[in-house]
Formats: C-alpha cells, sequence, structure tokens
C-alpha cells in the first residue's frame, strides 16, 4: 500500500489564515505602540520587543509567501512546506520570544 502523494493545497488555506490573523496581531500591535505620542525605545527591554517582533513579522511575511506561491511541483510540495512550517515557527518564536524575554529583563 503506498502512502498518498502530500498535497500542498490542502494545507495552503489553513495556513494562510492562521498567518494572517497572527501578523494582523502583530502589526496591529506594533502600529499602536510606535504611533503613540512618548513613544521611544528607553530600555533594553523595549529594544527587545522591537527586534523580536519585526524579526517575527519578517518571518512570517516569507512563510506567507511561500504559501502564496501558485505553483510547486508536485515533488517538492513536502519540501517546500517543511521550510516553510519552520520559518511559520521561527516567525511565532520570535515575535513572542521577544516579548516574553522583556518581562525577564
Amino acid at each position: 500500500m503506498s502512502s498518498p502523494a502530500f498535497e500542498l493545497k490542502d494545507y495552503r488555506q489553513p495556513v494562510v489564515t492562521s498567518l494572517g490573523v497572527i501578523l494582523g496581531f502583530l502589526v496591529g500591535f506594533l502600529g499602536q505602540w510606535v504611533t503613540e505620542e512618548d513613544f521611544a525605545l528607553r530600555s533594553l527591554s523595549d529594544s527587545v520587543v522591537l527586534l523580536g517582533c519585526c524579526m517575527g513579522a519578517l518571518l512570517l511575511f516569507s512563510a506567507l509567501f511561500r504559501m502564496l506561491q501558485p505553483a510547486v511541483a508536485p515533488e517538492a510540495a513536502l519540501a517546500h512546506y517543511q521550510v516553510t512550517l519552520k520559518l511559520y515557527m521561527a516567525g511565532l518564536g520570535a515575535a513572542f520570544g521577544g516579548i516574553l524575554l522583556s518581562v525577564f529583563i
């Protein structure tokens, strides 16, 4: 019995939806924070949050770009998805890790 082929289309919609939600909250948080009248990076904690969120957003946008690529060869779909998943998880880790790390600084 052979295993079924990996179909990227089966994973595209849920990943794009979750990326949209996470990026929406992340960009909304950054947009509100940096547009405050008295915004300034006053401490190392502020810098860690900003760096983590920016790195996370870049990684998540990279994952979104990869998921929205229209043509991925069927034989490369699984490898493509695995790299995209690593970018996705690294983006989450950077964004939320920066926020959590700043609590302890």
